[in-house]
């Protein structure tokens, strides 16, 4: 494969299984992967060594999820050194960390819009405009204003990156360098970004799924998002 500079973000696997209450997992939460979070980070390595891949180094959060998910992924590639790496640390989300999703939801649709509330305002419509305050998170990284204590953060974790994408072209030009983080954080790598080419669909990265951009004709470009390996 030729010598391009490739930054490989990946979110970690799976924290809940089937049937689970599933929560807002902040960076207050530090829950472990399930068995099916464990193989995905392990199919995540597998499909990135069949891509042709040789990452040099995977840097990783200090959160169990990331360190368990950058061993699955190491285990492809017995050369690349493992490296903590504090800026990729999943947000913390306050109150709501750690907190059934349902009611996380439910929160944001009533601070989003306090004053649109009527005694007519059913719960199913304050979810329904949690959900839709939820998927602009997803799809545009807009932040909830529930999680307006959040915004300074979203700010630095913009020009982080981009710091970041400067220290790999630096020092592992023509390399490929993977980056293991969380949902929350992943989102923000666009800003490495020249305006106008985002990835495609949404900016969430499901769990266990990866993006890749490559540096070429002076400028970062997603050349692929959201793949999410088959275990």
């Amino acid at each position: 494969m030729s010598e391009i500079t490739r930054l490989i973000v990946v979110r970690h696997g799976n924290t809940f299984n089937s049937g689970d209450v599933i929560l807002r997992v902040g960076s207050a939460t530090d829950i472990p992967l399930t068995e099916t979070g464990m193989k995905q980070g392990y199919a995540a390595g597998v499909m990135l060594a069949e891509l042709g891949f040789e990452p040099s180094m995977i840097f990783h959060a200090p959160l169990q999820r990331t360190c368990q998910s950058a061993v699955g992924i190491a285990a492809s590639f017995p050369e690349a050194v493992l490296e903590e790496c504090e800026f990729l640390t999943e947000l913390d989300y306050g109150s709501d960390d750690g907190k059934p999703e349902d009611e996380v939801v439910l929160r944001i649709g009533i601070v989003q819009d306090p004053s649109g509330i009527t005694p007519d305002t059913s719960l199913d419509d304050l979810r329904a405009a949690g959900k839709a305050v939820l998927k602009r998170w997803d799809s545009e990284a807009v932040l909830p204003e529930a999680w307006y204590f959040l915004s300074d953060r979203v700010e630095l974790l913009e020009k982080q990156w981009q710091e970041f994408a400067a220290m790999v072209l630096e020092k592992y030009a023509g390399k490929t360098v993977v980056a293991v983080t969380s949902n929350g954080i992943a989102r923000f790598s666009k800003a490495i970004l020249p305006a106008g080419n985002l990835p495609e669909g949404s900016l969430k990265l499901a769990t266990g799924a990866f993006g890749v951009y490559e540096f070429s004709d002076g400028k970062w470009q997603s050349t692929q998002w959201n793949v999410r390996p088959q275990l």
